[in-house]
């Protein structure tokens, strides 16, 4: 019977209470997990404010992994309501949504979709439809990468160059990108990948028409007569020349800690322009290195040398061996009344066509991450020369002065395998002591 004024009610059955205690349990169980995640990760974080150094490094790689799985959750979520339509029954972009929910800037929140799209199954008239990047997809699950990683992968891939690209060719790209992905930065990855990507799209894009560019540089003279302002635009093949040149001349001493980068380059062309007026040749960047002369007492000698004196002042062994592992040495030894006891003779430890042969092989600084050029480079013993090693392409590694550095410091080894150098981290970087290496971007598709 209808209930009418001053009817009173007819009570709801036990059936009709069962959706509304469901919710009350799945909002408990819900407060639950998040208020049990939020404990352990505080319990986790104060644990770690208590520990040593070692434990606190392991730590971080724990705390980066658990990052990334939050990470892959997230895209997982995004990726069920994005296939659900759940945001379509709100009348509201799944994009704008995320942008909104998460406070995200709203292209984070739709790269964020772009790379849940791909990496998640989606449906097509109601059946399942396998990732479009399912290499990518399998390194993100297993998070051997993070979004970022995906991120570059999808976008790469989404270019107009990566869509020019034939499917089969499109499949292979994606495959080696999320190979490289486990080793490489999101940076290294995008530089990489570009260079990829052009190398696979032999066509390139439709010609157009191109103006043509043109050279024109201002030199105005300030009124106060002090220095003056330069102005101008030029071709890419003068522009290239000049950045060759002020890279040459750009100097990067303590005493130019401070300038900013436009302040050296602005110091590099006056020097350009000097040594021009000159008619001096421009220095070989990289080439042959100073001679290096170094000073040791007979004793040191005979008992294994501990330090010596160099030309600007005393130097540890360690020192004399990072700058000797690429240069002219000559060996000067005395006695303790500061006599000359022998003089040896100037041994050169790589010449030039060496060098150029290991400028060949890997095209600059061998370090998987880094783009420095050869002329920024040095070469090193993997066999230290003093220790027998010898100075042939097996026992040599291109390295810039920074990573030249690390090697002799940080704990790292070098080998040889197959004909290319790789990069061995220490155990306290990465247990497994996984080799790193620069991947080799193909020559043909």
């Amino acid at each position: 019977m209808q209930a009418g004024y001053g009817t009173r009610p007819t009570p709801p059955s036990s059936i009709d209470l069962l959706p509304a205690r469901n919710l009350r349990y799945h909002e408990r169980m819900f407060e639950q997990c998040v208020e049990e995640a939020a404990a352990a990760v505080a319990a986790f974080g104060a644990y770690l404010a208590t520990a040593d150094g070692a434990t606190q490094i392991e730590g971080l790689k724990a705390l980066e992994r658990l990052g990334r799985h939050v990470s892959h959750l997230k895209l997982s979520v995004v990726a069920d309501l994005d296939r659900s339509g759940e945001f379509d029954q709100r009348c509201v972009t799944t994009r704008a949504a995320i942008a909104d929910l998460l406070g995200y800037h709203p292209g984070r929140a739709r790269r964020m979709v772009a790379v849940a799209r791909s990496v998640f199954p989606t449906a097509l008239g109601g059946q399942p439809v396998e990732p479009v990047m399912p290499a990518t997809a399998s390194a993100l699950g297993e998070l051997s990468i993070d979004q970022a990683h995906a991120d570059v992968i999808e976008n790469l891939l989404n270019s107009p160059t990566g869509r020019r690209l034939d499917p089969g060719v499109w499949g292979g790209a994606e495959k080696q990108l999320a190979e490289w992905a486990v080793t490489c930065r999101p940076d290294e990855l995008r530089r990489l990948g570009a260079q990829l990507l052009n190398t696979l799209d032999q066509d390139g894009p439709e010609p157009e028409d191109e103006k043509p560019q043109l050279n024109e540089l201002y030199l105005c003279r300030c009124r106060d007569g002090q220095g003056g302002r330069v102005k101008g635009q030029l071709d890419t093949t003068t522009f290239t020349a000049l950045s060759l040149a002020l890279e040459g001349h750009r100097t990067s001493g303590d005493e130019d800690e401070d300038k900013s980068l436009a302040e050296r380059d602005a110091d590099a062309l006056g020097a350009l322009c000097v040594q021009a007026l000159d008619q001096a040749d421009l220095p070989i960047q990289g080439g042959e290195r100073p001679h290096l002369t170094v000073i040791i007492q007979e004793q040191d000698l005979r008992e294994r040398i501990r330090g010596a004196t160099l030309g600007l002042g005393w130097a540890t062994a360690a020192q004399i061996r990072q700058l000797a592992c690429d240069c002219k040495v000559l060996p000067v030894v005395m006695d303790g009344d500061s006599k000359v006891v022998d003089v040896g003779r100037i041994r050169r430890t790589v010449d030039h066509y060496q060098r150029r042969a290991v400028a060949a092989r890997d095209r600059g600084c061998a370090w998987w991450g880094c783009n420095r050029k050869p002329r920024h480079c040095e070469v090193h013993h993997i066999i230290p020369w003093a220790h027998g090693g010898r100075t042939d392409l097996g026992n040599l590694v291109m390295l810039c002065w920074a990573h030249h550095r690390m090697i002799h410091h940080a704990g790292w080894e070098i080998r040889i395998h197959h004909g290319w150098p790789e990069f061995i981290p220490p155990k306290w970087m990465d247990t497994s002591q996984t080799p790193r290496r620069k991947p080799r971007i193909p020559i043909t598709a």
